[in-house]
């Protein structure tokens, strides 16, 4: 993909014909296409806080019939997501990595960036199946992102691609030591008033230390650099039979790959689902990376940058929490839900020994 030097648009109604023409022939490679004529449908209102989302219906030739169009949120996420660098992690996602890297991606159009402002067009898979998040994976579904992280982390080890992987952020930043991990414990505060489960006394005392010792977790946790899509849910993925897409990049960073192998499992798959089978996901991942030719990442060390990571991931959940009152309902229960998850990993896997 060629990047324009055009102007970003200023909001949805500057993405006019004329624009999304020139953005289709200079950034696409689509010489022929004409667009005459764009219907906007905002969609994601209720999951999408980060962004704002649209599907535009395109007339015209030698155009697609829709495409997806991510502009930046009007609202205090946007503050947020600029001091994470996410808007510009996902933008050089798709000019750098997309396409390049063997990990499914939707195809974009236009990835741009000026200043503080964005754009992405992207190719609409309305016909794909967006997985759940709440409903959780199968385990079937959960293999086939696994074998799709592998091949991305095994894709950003190779000495060729080191210095692709180099442009993004580490996952131990100022940020994460700074103002994440201070903001967990009034998250936890809300997720024990919230609930009825039960939380494991030993668990309960983690998060009470979460303080004291997610840095540990995030010095092992960035022990190794692969590219990591370090947010890697199930409502950010799209299957197609046994093809998969996944989207959302926005907090892509490096780090140690068991890292979104634990988030997927932890996070992603129901407890019954996913009970008793960390041990055999962990082996299955690693297989899949030493057939892509990073064989120097063996069980010990992956396990043990899995369970680091599957207690320190708990934090992405509960720190939603502190925005209680103004979240919508299913963001409430889909939250509740992801902290149970990962704290009934925590406890099954006896991942807090590795604190020492």
């Amino acid at each position: 993909m060629t990047t324009s030097t055009a102007a970003v648009p200023g909001g949805i109604d500057d993405m006019d014909a004329g624009w999304l023409t020139e953005a289709l022939r200079v950034d696409a490679g689509i010489t022929a296409a004409t667009v005459t004529d764009v219907r906007v449908e905002q969609i994601a209102m209720d999951t999408g806080f980060s962004s704002l989302l649209y599907r535009l219906h395109l007339t015209g030739t030698g155009v697609p019939p829709s495409v997806i169009a991510k502009l930046p949120a009007q609202s205090e996420a946007r503050g947020a997501m600029e001091m994470l660098g996410g808007y510009r992690r996902e933008v050089a996602f798709y000019q750098r990595v997309a396409g390049h890297a063997p990990i499914g991606t939707p195809r974009a159009y236009a990835a741009r960036m000026v200043d503080a402002d964005f754009v992405l067009m992207l190719e609409d898979l309305r016909g794909w199946d967006n997985a759940d998040h709440l409903a959780g994976l199968s385990l079937d579904r959960a293999q086939l992102c696994i074998s799709e992280l592998a091949a991305l982390h095994a894709w950003s080890a190779q000495p060729a691609n080191a210095a692709v992987a180099e442009e993004f952020p580490s996952l131990d930043t100022p940020v994460a030591r700074d103002l994440l991990i201070p903001a967990f414990a009034p998250g936890w505060q809300v997720y024990l008033d919230k609930t009825s489960a039960p939380v494991p006394p030993a668990v309960a005392e983690y998060a009470d230390r979460f303080a004291e010792l997610a840095p540990s977790a995030l010095e092992a946790l960035t022990e190794r650099t692969m590219l990591l899509h370090g947010d890697i849910r199930a409502d950010n993925m799209f299957f197609d039979g046994d093809r998969l897409k996944v989207v959302d990049f926005q907090l892509t960073a490096r780090g140690a790959g068991a890292a979104d192998l634990a988030y997927l499992v932890s996070q992603g798959l129901p407890t019954e689902v996913r009970r008793g089978r960390d041990d055999e996901l962990v082996r299955e991942y690693l297989a899949h990376l030493a057939r892509r030719g990073v064989t120097d990442y063996l069980f010990d060390e992956a396990w043990r940058h899995y369970r680091f990571a599957v207690a320190y991931l708990m934090l992405l959940p509960v720190i939603i929490l502190i925005g209680w009152d103004s979240l919508p309902e299913r963001s409430r229960a889909l939250c509740m839900t992801l902290v149970g998850r990962a704290v009934a990993t925590i406890d099954d896997i006896d991942a807090l020994e590795v604190f020492g």
